[in-house]
Parts: C-alpha cells; sequence; structure tokens
C-alpha cells in the first residue's frame, strides 16, 4: 500500500534528525570531494536532517570540498558538481521549519551551522584555487614554450 502525500509529509514531521533527534526533517544526502593529486576522496552524509544540522553538514562538506576538491585531473571536473548538488539539496532543509524536540523524546541541541558558506575563509579561497591552478598551468606552460 503506497503513502499519500500527506501521510508522507506526517512521516517527515515525525522522523528524527540523524544528529539531534529532532523533527521536522528532510531525507537528503550532501557530499565532499578531496582530490589528491593521483587519487581521490569521496565523502557523503545521508540524512534524514533538521534544519540546523543539515545547514552545518552542507557547509562543512561544502567549504572543505571548495578548498580540497580542485588536485587531481578529474577532481578538477568533479567537484563543482559535488558543490552543485549540495546546492541543490540545501533548499531541503534551509525551508524546514525551526528544529523542535520529538514527540518520542531523546532530543539534544541541534548543531550550530556556524557561518554562512561564502563568510569562511576557506570557501571564499576555495572558490579562487581553479582559477589560481589555470593561471599557474598557463604561466609553466608559456615558459617552457620560450625555452
Amino acid at each position: 500500500m503506497s503513502m499519500s502525500a500527506q501521510q508522507q509529509q506526517q512521516a517527515a514531521q515525525l522522523t528524527p534528525c540523524r544528529f539531534c533527534s529532532n523533527v521536522p526533517t528532510a531525507k537528503t544526502k550532501f557530499r565532499g570531494h578531496r582530490g589528491l593529486i593521483i587519487a581521490m576522496q569521496f565523502r557523503h552524509v545521508d540524512g534524514p536532517f533538521c534544519r540546523d544540522c543539515g545547514l552545518a553538514t552542507f557547509r562543512e562538506l561544502t567549504s572543505k570540498t571548495l578548498i580540497q576538491g580542485w588536485y587531481s585531473y578529474g577532481s578538477f571536473f568533479i567537484a563543482p558538481f559535488i558543490v552543485l548538488w549540495n546546492l541543490i539539496n540545501r533548499g531541503k532543509v534551509a525551508s524546514l521549519a525551526p528544529p523542535q524536540p520529538s514527540p518520542y523524546g531523546g532530543a539534544q541541541r541541534p548543531m550550530d551551522p556556524g557561518r554562512p558558506l561564502m563568510a569562511r575563509p576557506a570557501s571564499i579561497i576555495g572558490v579562487f584555487v581553479p582559477f589560481i591552478l589555470i593561471v599557474a598551468l598557463i604561466t609553466v606552460i608559456a615558459l617552457t614554450s620560450d625555452s
């Protein structure tokens, strides 16, 4: 038997956050990526998330991807898709009401979302990393072609 849209919404209202057990939550996934010159690392954290824990997870993984996600051949193309994925899924948690204790108990204080993504120094630097790498590559090519 399939659930109606209203039943699914009510279930989401009562599904506790994976970190703090507060409600309401959204079922989503945030991803992270790290380029390691000859290797890559992928990371993901599955929900459900309350608003605050979801925003904290989004900001942490996306900020780390922006600063660490560019340093291998494939990563240079993968990192932008990871950031885009996270931005799309951010909307699912950002639109939730403030976290409230679950009627089933066990709720804890939600994570602190911290500073917005682009108010974090690592994120700001990370946005410029691909441009710096391209300029460095062009400079190396130009210097070696003159020789």
